[in-house]
């Protein structure tokens, strides 16, 4: 029989050891409890993220089929619009002396163009081809779309060109030259076709690049839409299609560029593309 001095020794030596079992025992409970918790956020970011990827593969299919529908479409509408752009030509011819027919047939024309270019954006939208890189001058096809919309809507808008630095890139002319109609083509339709539009071409200061600024002095992007002003059939205006923007992100993105928007008060468009032609 332990006496109760030796009891009171063998306390004195097991208590401290009981403390220190129970402290680890809390620490890799306190372990476990914080293992627990992150692999519980890190499955609820995979399901997000799968369900994510789950949304984009549905819209991309829904894009797909939609794409194809529009583009037969798109190809029906422009046959007829072929003729009625010609009809309205012969008839300008008989109409030199009438100021006022004129004047309709002016307002004709320009709504051939919207469909026209409401057209070509579906055909491009439904195409999604990747780009053929060739060199190209830049400054050139600028001055090209300066001129033609200068022409088609002067004296109601104003435009003014800037060009700088090296001209010279590896893009696909026509999907650039489309991207930049579709940014023109937006800035006047937020003034109304009666604003001021500026394009300005310049060197990247930050790469080995060239930035191309479109900017007007309407009242800007709406907030509410600013965030998917680039998604498909997103629009700001009720007569819109929603696709020429998307278009634009599409065809800068397949060169290895970005495009940016910002509002300073009225709505500036920026596009970055990379000097070498860099494709995805």
């Amino acid at each position: 029989m332990l006496t109760k001095g030796a009891t009171s020794i063998e306390s004195q030596i097991n208590a401290p050891s009981l403390l220190g079992v129970i402290e680890r025992f809390n620490e890799s409970t306190a372990k476990l409890e914080a293992r627990h918790v992150e692999l519980i956020s890190e499955v609820e970011r995979l399901q997000e993220q799968l369900r994510r990827k789950d949304e984009e593969i549905k819209k991309s299919e829904r894009l797909a089929t939609l794409g194809e529908t529009a583009a037969g479409l798109a190809h029906e509408i422009r046959n007829p619009l072929g003729a009625i752009s010609l009809f309205v030509s012969m008839l300008r011819r008989d109409l030199q002396d009438r100021a006022e027919a004129l004047e309709l047939l002016d307002q004709v024309e320009r709504g051939i163009r919207s469909l026209d270019g409401v057209v070509s954006n579906v055909l491009h939208f439904a195409q999604n081809k990747r780009p053929q890189v060739a060199p190209i001058n830049l400054h050139s096809v600028c001055q090209e779309l300066y001129q033609h919309f200068s022409a088609s809507y002067s004296p109601q808008s104003t435009f003014e060109l800037k060009l700088s630095g090296n001209p010279f890139i590896k893009a696909d002319e026509q999907g650039v030259r489309q991207c930049l109609y579709n940014v023109i083509l937006n800035a006047l339709q937020a003034v109304s076709f009666a604003g001021r539009i500026v394009i300005d071409v310049a060197d990247d200061i930050k790469s080995d690049g060239i930035v191309i600024t479109i900017s007007d002095d309407g009242p800007g992007i709406p907030a509410h839409i600013m965030n998917d002003i680039f998604e498909p059939f997103t629009s700001g205006r009720r007569e819109g299609t929603g696709l020429g923007l998307s278009i634009v992100r599409r065809i800068v993105e397949a060169h290895g560029g970005n495009v940016r928007v910002v509002n300073t008060p009225s709505a500036q468009f920026s596009i970055y593309l990379p000097r070498q032609g860099e494709t995805k």
